[in-house]
């Protein structure tokens, strides 16, 4: 340990190598000390706060050299940008408070920051403030250091420069009283860093001491003003302007004469704008301006920033482009500037005019100057039309302003340079955009749809890197359409994989919208391609994306919950941007084929109102309804089953009116679409059609005037009275129950007509019901008639169930009730649509309930005594055995010639979609298979039934003439076999793997007596699965 640091008491700071603030001493002001003590020898006997400007020269060398050697020692560009602005702190620091007397050390150290780095440095003038910022370039620095100064010592700052350069003018001195002028009209307030508060803080500090603890005085100091101050203090542009009027014969160069001229023009176009200020630059011509300034830097070997990088010359430029001062000048003011301008453009505009007039000769302040007196000149006149202007001062305004004008159109001058390179503009608006600057958005806008610039790497990396940027609708409509138009005329292969990292790239930043924003966005792409949408010309759209729409609605339909709609909705958001059309189709088409999910998926489809969007088509003539064409092509016509129809319905329904979001079709639409073209007898879905018109007229009218009325609506009452006549002469004979049909029509003006022998079953009261005498319904016809009456309505059903009168104390009226409704049964069964049937079977399982109705369950298809509770199930157990019974009297020699061959598929798809509800009434009473009770039962009595339900089928199976049926039993078969698996796998009881495989070899032994091929081997297929699941067969 030297002798140094055993010495170092605890008060005293150690030396570093890397300053800590402007005033910590460190090896950099070590440095800057040295060669201000080498300078203070050169000029002896004077000291250095009597260096004069003559004797920098000679003096400067070893500061020049010091300075030198620190920025050699700085590790990056950046910290030797901070020692500059520090060495200039210091040195103004130290000018402004010259050292403090001896007895002053013993608290200096301590109280005072500045105390230790002013102690080093000799006392030093503005001579050597004023050329240090000229050696390290930075009069930016400078000027917010100045304007960090309080107000009246800011003004004796500037005087003071003013003074300095006005006396034995150098062009270096014109060239630093230029750059501070205009780097007073650029600063920004608010921009401070640490040096520059540090400064101010001194300063003020100093300046408001009056005494001190142990009593000494201070030495004289200047007083300071601690409050905030704004950017420009009162009066620098006038202390600027009349420094300009001394120093302007001193100004040889033709450039420097521009630069002076451009900064006399530039401060009183800010000072003669319209007010209110008008909107500011339109962004293309902003983003030329700063392009020809960078341009102009980059080409020009004497600008000071011609070597500083893009970015910086980009960020300069912007500052150039926003001038915003917080004083105004006085009127006074404004008058001495403008005749300032009127004396200098008279006395240099010869000279200039020659210059200017080379396209060679063009430098930043040429161009500059070209245009700010193109704008002042704009502002004058309109300064002169709105001021209220005394004659003199009218007079100077019109005479600057002929000048100006005379000045320019004698050169023939358009503030403009020369052709820029699109590599260059587009490189500055990403530089822009990469760095957030002022016009950052604006210039986002630009770059989104400017196409000669898209496609290239650095314009992709752009785009990724400053996502963020991009993530409005507007801009992401902008990009899609950039990408689609680059897309169209760029097919080269090469192309292709910037083609898909772009559409990547813009999908992101969609996907990252809000859903309304993302709506925005899908409304904009129907917009400009219609249905297709990005898939119409992006090819690296349409590759994979079935296999994508695939994959993603097969996740979709697996996670159907309220949890899973935002996921989901988000997935189709990103679907529906690449090919819209197809996404509604694939929506549409699992609406209907996947059971329950078409609410789910309805839900999804109703959060982009976007899609209610209207196609025109040459060939359709009128607007038409997206959702409603993708509905027609996907859905409408290829309805199988009855599930599907209701499905269907369900899913028109909740796009006409969704439970809290913008309905997605019209009533208006669907009627046209899905009613009047099939409102004819022939058609095979008139019946569809008017369930749709039923659903459609109960949805209330938005508006005053109804919607039906935009539907032709005396064309549709034609049809259907053409409909309802057609069914009145077929029928007449038979069906009364048009007039029970028809009630809601006819009001209660007319009794209910029903055949006489409904009055033998039913206590029906004689003031809403009358009979009438109908030959086909002889005696015995009552329960055909009630179950009729059943069929036409829920509300008619219910009162049928409870106008029925059965003696249930009677065996025998009982048997004969079971008997004759079970003939009634298969009567009415082949007449049933689907709807009509679900209420004959909520009707029997009505009357089983109630033990109105005897169904005894037989042993058929029992091997042995089942030791089960089956009460809780006995309902389904008994419908079940009905059903099978029904069939057999069916299938009878007495009715073989009843039902013609078309009709045996309507009767057998009827009866499956039964067992269908029946196998879900049954999982509901039975609860999660999950969870069987400890000894099995409930496993076990679901197990039973099922095998029960699968052996009625197949008895019901081989019992079906001719052939055409075997598809729905086949569903129904495997869907009771699933069942089953499901139910005998949750068994944990000890005998189960016994009683699985003599269930299996039973159950085999059943289908291998099936006469139909295909359903006998699909089924013994199912069978043998389940056997391999199974632990092993018995012995």
């Amino acid at each position: 340990m030297g002798n140094g640091d055993r010495d170092r008491g605890p008060g005293r700071a150690a030396v570093t190598v890397c300053p800590a603030g402007p005033w910590a001493v460190g090896e950099h002001t070590a440095i800057l000390h040295g060669g201000f003590l080498l300078a203070a020898r050169l000029i002896q006997p004077r000291p250095l706060r009597e260096l004069r400007k003559a004797d920098w020269p000679l003096a400067g060398v070893p500061i020049t050299d010091a300075l030198r050697e620190i920025g050699e020692r700085c590790p990056s560009p950046r910290e030797h940008g901070l020692w500059k602005r520090e060495a200039v702190a210091i040195v103004w620091a130290k000018a402004l408070l010259p050292a403090p007397p001896a007895a002053s050390l013993e608290w200096g150290w301590r109280d005072d920051g500045f105390f230790s780095v002013g102690a080093m440095l000799p006392d030093v003038n503005h001579t050597a403030l004023f050329e240090l910022v000229k050696v390290l370039g930075v009069p930016r620095v400078f000027v917010e250091l100045l304007l960090a100064l309080p107000p009246e010592l800011c003004r004796a700052q500037l005087e003071h420069l003013v003074e300095y350069v006005a006396s034995e003018t150098s062009p270096s001195d014109i060239r630093l009283f230029l750059d501070v002028w205009w780097e007073v009209m650029k600063h920004k307030e608010g921009q401070e860093d640490t040096t520059v508060s540090a400064f101010s803080t001194l300063i003020c500090q100093h300046g408001c001491e009056s005494s001190l603890d142990d009593g000494l005085q201070p030495p004289k100091r200047f007083k300071g003003d601690p409050v905030t101050i704004p950017p420009t203090a009162p009066g620098l542009f006038m202390v600027l302007m009349k420094g300009l009027r001394q120093i302007h014969g001193s100004i040889a160069q033709p450039r420097m004469k521009c630069y002076a001229l451009a900064n006399m023009a530039e401060l009183l176009s800010v000072f003669t704008e319209p007010e209110p200020v008008s909107s500011p630059l339109p962004i293309t011509e902003y983003l030329d301006k700063v392009s020809a300034m960078v341009s102009l830097w980059t080409s020009d070997s004497d600008s000071q920033y011609h070597h500083s990088s893009l970015d910086e010359k980009v960020r300069e430029a912007e500052r150039t482009m926003s001038l915003l001062s917080v004083t105004k000048l006085s009127r006074e003011e404004l008058f001495v500037g403008l005749d300032i301008l009127c004396s200098l453009l008279c006395a240099w505009g010869e000279e200039l005019q020659d210059t200017l007039s080379s396209p060679e000769d063009l430098c930043y302040e040429s161009y500059r100057l070209l245009d700010t007196l193109t704008t002042l000149g704009k502002n004058l006149v309109c300064f002169s039309e709105t001021r209220d202007l005394c004659e003199d001062e009218a007079r100077v305004v019109l005479q600057v302003t002929q000048i100006t004008k005379d000045f320019l159109k004698e050169i023939n001058a358009s503030p403009k340079s020369k052709d820029l390179p699109t590599s260059l503009v587009s490189s500055v608006a990403m530089a822009i955009i990469a760095q957030k600057l002022d016009r950052h958005v604006d210039m986002c806008s630009v770059f989104a749809s400017e196409k000669t610039w898209a496609f290239s790497k650095a314009w992709l990396d752009c785009l990724v890197q400053n996502k963020s940027l991009f993530q409005t609708p507007e801009l992401v409509l902008k990009l899609l359409e950039t990408l689609v138009s680059l897309a169209m005329s760029h097919q080269e292969k090469e192309a292709h994989e910037l083609q898909m990292q772009v559409t990547k790239a813009i999908v992101e930043c969609y996907s990252e919208l809000p859903l309304a924003d993302k709506n925005k966005v899908i409304s904009g792409v129907l917009a400009s391609w219609g249905g297709s949408g990005l898939s119409l010309n992006l090819q690296v759209v349409r590759e994979g994306f079935q296999e994508d729409l695939n994959v993603t609605f097969n996740q979709i339909t697996k996670s159907v919950s309220d949890e899973g709609l935002t996921r989901a909705v988000a997935s189709v958001a990103r679907l529906t941007l690449l090919y819209p059309e197809a996404t509604v189709r694939q929506v549409c088409h699992l609406a209907v084929v996947n059971l329950g999910a078409h609410q789910f998926l309805a839900q999804i489809l109703c959060s982009f109102p976007a899609l209610s969007f209207l196609e025109t088509h040459e060939d359709l003539g009128r607007p038409h309804s997206l959702v409603v064409r993708c509905l027609e092509e996907a859905v409408w016509g290829k309805l199988s089953t009855m599930r599907e129809e209701e499905q269907f319905l369900q899913f028109l329904a909740f796009l006409m009116q969704p439970d809290s979001a913008t309905p997605l079709v019209s009533p208006a639409e669907v009627t046209k679409a899905f009613v009047l073209p099939y409102l004819k007898s022939d058609s095979p879905q008139v019946d569809l059609s008017l369930q749709i018109l039923s659903k459609v007229l109960g949805i209330q009218s938005c508006s005053e005037e109804h919607w039906i009325k935009s539907c032709h609506p005396f064309p549709l009452l034609l049809c259907l009275c053409k409909l309802l006549d057609g069914y009145t002469r077929k029928v007449a004979s038979l069906d009364w129950t048009v007039g029970l049909r028809l009630k809601k029509l006819y009001g209660d003006h007319f009794k209910n007509e029903v055949p006489a022998t409904l009055f033998e079953i039913c206590t029906l009261p004689e003031d809403e019901w009358t009979s009438q005498s109908l030959p086909a319904y002889g005696p015995g016809s009552g329960l055909l008639a009630w179950m009729e009456c059943c069929c036409v309505s829920p509300a008619l059903r219910d009162t049928m169930l409870t106008l029925l009168t059965v003696n249930v104390d009677n065996p025998e009226e009982v048997n004969l009730f079971s008997k004759g409704f079970l003939v009634a049964l298969i009567q009415v069964l082949p007449w049933c649509s689907h709807s009509e049937w679900k209420r004959l079977v909520h009707v029997v399982e009505n009357l089983l309930q109630r033990q109105v109705l005897h169904v005894p369950y037989t042993l058929e298809y029992v091997q042995y005594m089942p030791l089960l509770n089956l009460r809780p199930f006995a309902c389904y157990l008994q419908l079940s055995v009905l059903f099978l019974r029904g069939f057999q009297l069916l299938c009878s020699s007495s009715c073989s010639t009843w039902l013609p061959p078309e009709a045996w598929l309507h009767v057998v798809q009827l009866y499956c979609s039964s067992l269908t509800d029946l196998l879900t009434s049954i999982k509901s009473t039975a609860g999660p298979s999950l969870h069987p009770s400890e000894d099995g039962t409930s496993t076990q009595e679901v197990s039973f039934i099922c095998i029960q339900m699968f052996c009625h089928l197949l008895h019901v199976a081989a019992m079906l003439p001719g052939e055409g049926c075997g598809e729905p039993l086949v569903v129904v078969a495997l869907e009771i076999l699933s069942q089953y698996e499901t139910f005998s796998n949750a068994d944990t009881s000890p005998s189960n793997t016994l009683r699985r495989a003599n269930e299996r070899h039973f159950l085999e032994a059943i289908t291998d007596n099936v006469g139909d091929k295909t359903l006998r081997s699909t089924l013994l297929q199912k069978l043998s699965k389940l056997g391999a699941h199974s632990a092993g067969d018995p012995d």
